[in-house]
C-alpha cells in the first residue's frame, strides 16, 4: 500500500511555523547566536530581555545582576564585499575547542566526586568520617550537557536550567574553574585535646586549587568561607559541648552545601559558633581585658556593660558575631522559624556571656534558653504529659524524624539545664525550672549518639527516678551522663538551701530535726539547731556520697596514669560532689569551733578538690580547656580555704598557716593558667585576691611570699576521714597539712596543649 506524501505546500501543516520576516547573514545579536535562539534584531532584541527578566527573577539574594540586558551587535562595515571568509570557521573552532575543554574539566569533577563515595575515610567535602556515617552531599549531581541541573541534593545551578547544553557548560565552568580539587577535613582520630598530634592543624590551611565552590549568596555578616570553616573545626575540636550539642557529621555535610539550600546551618547558628570557636584560634585577637587597677562595686560585677560603655571601645570579632547571634535568634523567636536552633544558640550565648563574666546576660540568656525549651516539649517526654485538656500541643516542634535529632534535642536540653544550674551556683536566686517539672531520658552514650545507635527507653534512666544519683548503669553511662548527674544533684542542693527556711517555717517535717528544732513559726537558731537530723538534709547527703562511690569502674579516675587524654566531662563530674557538700555544709561550719563537722566536712572536701588539682597539674594538659565549672570549684575550694586561714592566724598555728596559704596559692596558680584564655578565671583569681585580701590582710595576699607547697615539712599526718557522728576533735587534727603527691615526669604522649 502505498505511503501518503506529506504536504510542503505553503499552506500545508508547516505554514505557520514558517518565519516570515528572516534575518540576513550576522544581523542577529551576539547572544542569540551564541545560544542559537530566534532574533529580531531589536535593539535589545526580545529575546535578550525576556532572558534578563528571568535572570532577575530566579537571581539569588545579593546577585550583581546588570540593570539592562546585555545584547550586542556587529559593527556594520563600510566595506561589505571584504567580508572576511575564514571568521566563522574560526569562531567554530574556537567554539568546539572550548566545548572540548569544559567536558574534560567537568568529567574530572565527576571523578572526583566518585572517588568520594569510594573512599569513605576521606571526606572531599569538609566532613568529619570519624563521627560516623551520616548524609552528605550527593556525589551523583548531572553536571555534563543535557543533564538535569539543580537537583536537590546538587551543587544547586538552578539557574543554569532551561538554556543550551552549550550555555550550561559554560555556566558551571564559570564556577567550577581550572584545577585540581583540595579540601581540609579533620582525621578520624581527632582530639580536642591534641589535634596537632593527629593531623589537623588548630590553624585553618585556605583550600588549594580553583575547584573550589565560592557561593556568592554567602550570608551577611559571616566572615568569609575559609574563615567560618576554620572557626567551625576549631569548634568541633576544643569546645568541650559541641559534640553534644550537634551531631557533628551531619552540620559539617551541611556546611558545605550552598547557602541558599534549606539545610544549609541557620546563619544564627553559624554566628554563635563563630563566637566560641574564636577563643580557640590564634589568628583572632581576644575580647580585651578589662584595666588592671579596675574595681568594680558589686553591681558594676553583674552588670558588665557598664563598663563596656565607660571604654567606648568598639567591639572584638567574637563580641559582634555574638551580637548578629542574638539578634537573629530574636528575630527568629519573634517569627517561630528555626525555633530549636534558637534554643541552641542560647545554649552557645549562655556559656559565651558566662565565659566572659557578663553575669546579667548570662543569667538571662540562661533563664530563657530553659523557658522557650518548655514549649518546645524539651523537658518532657512521651507518655510524661499533662494530663489535662489543653488547646496547645505538648510541643511547638514537629515530630522528630531521625534518631539523631530525636537525641540532638534531648542534649540541648540538658545542657541547657546545666549551665542553668551551674551559674546558679553563685548567687541565691530560685531557678527557672524546677527538678519536678522535668520528665525526660538521660542522653545515650555519646559513642551511641555518633553513631546512631536507637536506645530504647527501657535501657535507659529517667529523670525522675528516685535512684537516679545513687545507680549508674554501666551499659549506659559515660562521662557526658555522669556530667548530667552531678549538675542535678547541684541542683538539689540548692533547692534545699533555697527553701529550707519556708518549709521550716511550715512545719514541713523534711527540714524539722526530731532533737531540738524551734516551735513552728519561729526561725531555727544556727546556734542550737542541728540540721544534720533533718530527714532531707540526711538524704541529700547520702546522695552526695553515694554519687561518687557508684561511678563505674572506669569512670573513677579523671586523670588517668596511662597517658589518656583528660575528659572534661568526667573530671567536671568528679568535682562537683565535693562542690555539692562545700554548699549544703558551708552556711552551717564555724571553722572556729573544735566540735564542727560541717567545718570538718566542708575542709575534707576543698582538700580533695585541690588533690584533683594537684592531679592534673601533674599533665601537660591545658586547664582552659576544661571550661567553666572546674574554675568555679576551684575558686569556691578557695575560698572556703581562706576560711581556715583566717582561723589558723586568729590561733596562731603557724604551721597551718603555711599549709593552708600554699594550698591557696596553689589553686590559685591553676585558675591564673585558666585564665589566660577564659576571661571567667582571671576575674575568679581576682575575686580570689580580693577576698584573701579582705578577710587575712596584706600580708597573706602578696604573691612573691608564697610558701613551695614541697619544701613544707611532710611530717603531718592525713586528715581523718570523718563521720556523720560528731568530732570531738580540735581544730589542729582536722586542719592538718596533706602533703601533696610530687607530679611526676608526663610523658611524651601526654602532651595536651594548643598549639
Amino acid at each position: 500500500m502505498p505511503k501518503a506524501h506529506s504536504s510542503t505546500s505553503p499552506g500545508g501543516a508547516q505554514a505557520p511555523f514558517q518565519t516570515a520576516h528572516v534575518l540576513k547573514r550576522n544581523q542577529a545579536c551576539h547572544q542569540c547566536r551564541r545560544r542559537k535562539l530566534k532574533c529580531d534584531a531589536q535593539r535589545p532584541c526580545s529575546t535578550c530581555v525576556r532572558s534578563h527578566s528571568y535572570a532577575v527573577a530566579h537571581a539569588p539574594a545579593g546577585a550583581d545582576l546588570p540593570p539592562f540586558p546585555e545584547c550586542t551587535f556587529d559593527e556594520v562595515s563600510e566595506h561589505k564585499d571584504q567580508e572576511p571568509h575564514e571568521a566563522p570557521k574560526n569562531r567554530f573552532e574556537r567554539l568546539e575547542s572550548r566545548i572540548n575543554e569544559l567536558e574534560g574539566l567537568l568529567r574530572e569533577k565527576d571523578k572526583a566526586l566518585n572517588s568520594f563515595t569510594a573512599e569513605s575515610s576521606s571526606a572531599h567535602l569538609g566532613m568529619l568520617p570519624s563521627f560516623g556515617p551520616s548524609p552528605s552531599v550527593s556525589p551523583d549531581a548531572d553536571l555534563f550537557p543535557g543533564s538535569r541541573i539543580g537537583d536537590e541534593h546538587g551543587l544547586g545551578y538552578q539557574h543554569f536550567q532551561g538554556n543550551s547544553s552549550l550555555d550550561n557548560l559554560a555556566g558551571v565552568a564559570s564556577l567550577l574553574g581550572t584545577g585540581t580539587m583540595d579540601t581540609h577535613f579533620v582525621p578520624p582520630d581527632i582530639n580536642r585535646n591534641s589535634v596537632t598530634t593527629n593531623g589537623m592543624s588548630a590553624r585553618y590551611s585556605p583550600p588549594t586549587g580553583n575547584h573550589d565552590l565560592v557561593f556568592l549568596a554567602w550570608p551577611q555578616n559571616l566572615p568569609s568561607q575559609e574563615v567560618t570553616h576554620h572557626l567551625v573545626e576549631a569548634f568541633f575540636a576544643f569546645w568541650l559541648h559541641a559534640n553534644h550539642l550537634f551531631h557533628a557529621p551531619t552540620f559539617m555535610a551541611s556546611l558545605e552545601l550552598p547557602p541558599t539550600d534549606p539545610k544549609f546551618p541557620p546563619t544564627c547558628v553559624l554566628h554563635a559558633i563563630c563566637a566560641v570557636g574564636s577563643l580557640y584560634v590564634a589568628s583572632i585577637a581576644p575580647v580585651p581585658q578589662p584595666p588592671s587597677d579596675y574595681a568594680p562595686t558589686v553591681i558594676d560585677e553583674i552588670f558588665a556593660s557598664r563598663l563596656r560603655k565607660l571604654q567606648r571601645r568598639p567591639d572584638s570579632f567574637a563580641e559582634q558575631q555574638a551580637k548578629f547571634a542574638k539578634q537573629a535568634v530574636e528575630v527568629g523567636l519573634d517569627l517561630g522559624q528555626n525555633t530549636f536552633q534558637c534554643v541552641q544558640v542560647c545554649v552557645m550565648l549562655t556559656w559565651f556571656y558566662w565565659c566572659h563574666g557578663r553575669w546579667s546576660e548570662a543569667f538571662l540568656s540562661a533563664a530563657q534558653t530553659l523557658r522557650v525549651a518548655v514549649p518546645c516539649g524539651l523537658n518532657t517526654c512521651p507518655p510524661f504529659h499533662t494530663i489535662a485538656q489543653t488547646l496547645r500541643p505538648p510541643s511547638i516542634l514537629p515530630p522528630a524524624k531521625t534518631v539523631v535529632e530525636d537525641e540532638m534535642r534531648r542534649n540541648t536540653f540538658w545542657l541547657a539545664y546545666a549551665m542553668e544550674r551551674l551559674i546558679g551556683t553563685g548567687n541565691g536566686w530560685a531557678l527557672s525550672l524546677d527538678d519536678q517539672d522535668i520528665c525526660q531520658l538521660l542522653p545515650v552514650r555519646s559513642d551511641q549518639y555518633i553513631q546512631r545507635v536507637l536506645v530504647y527507653p527501657q535501657d535507659r534512666q529517667w529523670s525522675h527516678d528516685k535512684d537516679i544519683l545513687t545507680t549508674h548503669r554501666e551499659p549506659q553511662t559515660d562521662s557526658f551522663i555522669l556530667y548530667i548527674k552531678a549538675t542535678v544533684l547541684l541542683s538539689r542542693v540548692k533547692v534545699f538551701n533555697l527553701r529550707f527556711k519556708g518549709k521550716h517555717y511550715n512545719g514541713d517535717a523534711s527540714v524539722i530535726s526530731p532533737n531540738n528544732s524551734p516551735t513552728d513559726g519561729e526561725l531555727p537558731n544556727p546556734d542550737t539547731f542541728d540540721i544534720k537530723e533533718a530527714p532531707a538534709f540526711r538524704e541529700l547527703e547520702s546522695s552526695i556520697l553515694g554519687f561518687k562511690s557508684a561511678f563505674p569502674h572506669h569512670l573513677r579516675d579523671p586523670v588517668l596514669s596511662d597517658g589518656q587524654p583528660v575528659d572534661p566531662h568526667l573530671y567536671a563530674a568528679s568535682l562537683i560532689p565535693f562542690l555539692a557538700i562545700i554548699l549544703l555544709h558551708e552556711p552551717h561550719a564555724r571553722p572556729t569551733s573544735s566540735t564542727c563537722v560541717h567545718a570538718a566536712k566542708i575542709l575534707r572536701a576543698s582538700r580533695s578538690i585541690v588533690d584533683l588539682a594537684y592531679t592534673l597539674n601533674a599533665t601537660s594538659y591545658d586547664v582552659s580547656l576544661l571550661g567553666l565549672s572546674p574554675v568555679m570549684v576551684w575558686f569556691i575550694g578557695a575560698r572556703v580555704l581562706i576560711r581556715f586561714l583566717k582561723a589558723a592566724i586568729d590561733s596562731n598555728s603557724e604551721q597551718h598557716i603555711l599549709a593552708l596559704q600554699g594550698e591557696i596559692f596553689f589553686l590559685r596558680t591553676v585558675i591564673g593558667k585558666a585564665g589566660e584564655r577564659l576571661f571567667l578565671a582571671e576575674r575568679y583569681r581576682k575575686m580570689l585576691d580580693e577576698n584573701l585580701f579582705a578577710t587575712c590582710g596584706q600580708q597573706f595576699t602578696e604573691t612573691g611570699s608564697t610558701p613551695i607547697p614541697q619544701a613544707i615539712p611532710n611530717n603531718f599526718t592525713t586528715s581523718p576521714v570523718v563521720d556523720a557522728d560528731p568530732v570531738q576533735s580540735h581544730l589542729d587534727i582536722f586542719m592538718q597539712y596533706k602533703t601533696p603527691p610530687m607530679p611526676p615526669t608526663p610523658p611524651h604522649q601526654r602532651t595536651q596543649t594548643l598549639s
